[in-house]
């Protein structure tokens, strides 16, 4: 009887997971809904992961006793006592003793560069970074949320457009065109009105981070402000990797950072900025996309927890089975 592992990866929008045998063939794969930890709950998530691993299961004809480990790498999940919380759903159900929690963020990591030595830098609302050590050590960077860090995120982008824009209001700025476009996105006819609908939290800080679109657009159309707030961005994304790289030996000298996140999807806007703030670095630098999906970087860590030795055959299969 064949034996597997599951690989999760739960945030506000998704649930992903993925079955892999111990050989390191991905059997299949399934979506469900919602799976972040602090906004559903317990129960819900609980609720969430039986019902979408039992569809996994039953898809590819196995049953929980062939599950030898199951990950799940979730978005809520970044302390410990919320892992631990997480774990006890499970401790009446037919994954008890198999099931394992760790954060989305780690999920990640683990697949950018299938557990060697690598780095993830995340831009979305948020920004982090996060490094792992040849020993399996981890290293992070930022993430210290909006109020007192996320410098290189969507809502840093969003927040610094804003603020440029009440400075060409009162004469302290530059005159940018994202003072009409900011007016427009909230349809308001005069950028002030924006303070007590951010202050009394009638914009939420998701939709600060939404204007990011809008400020590239901004900069692709020469606005000098629109564009010095992305080069800043690219400083920052760049000098949170360079915290994280400092600190990585590449046995083949080459650092790989592994770029996720919507911000990203204007990366070549990016790229100059923050490979100046990388240049003190001598080693080759390469941004490129994960290697494997966060869901596979669970099932690594589970394949990990059952004994197996995450070695280039496994390696080769996954990403057979993957084409």
């Amino acid at each position: 009887m064949e034996t597997y592992v599951i690989g999760a990866d739960g945030g506000g929008t998704k649930l992903e997971m993925v079955l892999v045998s111990h050989d390191g063939r991905i059997k299949g794969r399934v979506v469900g809904g919602s799976a972040n930890y602090q906004v559903i709950g317990g129960e819900k998530l609980k609720r969430e992961i039986l019902q979408t691993a039992a569809a996994l299961l039953k898809e590819n004809g196995a049953v929980p006793g062939q599950v030898s480990c199951m990950v799940l790498g979730l978005a809520g999940a970044g302390r410990e006592d919320c892992r631990r919380d997480i774990l006890s759903l499970f401790s009446d159900t037919d994954f008890s003793g198999k099931t394992a929690v760790d954060s989305d963020a780690m999920a990640a990591l683990a697949g950018a560069s299938g557990k060697k030595p690598g780095i993830i830098l995340i831009s979305g609302t948020g920004s982090i970074c996060f490094g792992m050590k040849e020993d399996g050590t981890v290293i992070r960077s930022g993430g210290w949320g909006y109020l007192l860090g996320d410098e290189g995120s969507g809502y840093y982008i969003g927040n610094t457009a804003v603020i440029a824009s009440l400075k060409d209001h009162d004469g302290r700025g530059e005159h940018t065109i994202l003072k009409r476009i900011i007016e427009k996105r909230f349809d308001i006819d005069s950028i002030d009105k924006i303070i007590p609908l951010i202050y009394q939290n009638k914009i939420e800080r998701s939709e600060i981070a939404d204007l990011a679109p809008l400020v590239f657009e901004a900069a692709e159309n020469k606005d000098h402000i629109a564009l010095e707030i992305i080069n800043r961005t690219g400083r920052e994304l760049g000098k949170l990797a360079k915290a994280v790289s400092d600190q990585i030996d590449f046995p083949d000298g080459l650092v790989k950072i592994a770029l996720i996140g919507g911000v990203f999807s204007k990366r070549e806007m990016l790229l100059a900025e923050m490979r100046k703030a990388m240049s003190g670095d001598q080693r080759k630098i390469l941004f490129s996309d994960p290697e494997f999906k966060p869901a596979v970087g669970s099932a690594f860590l589970a394949l990990e927890k059952s004994g197996i030795t995450l070695d280039e055959q496994i390696l080769a299969h996954i990403r057979k089975s993957i084409q």
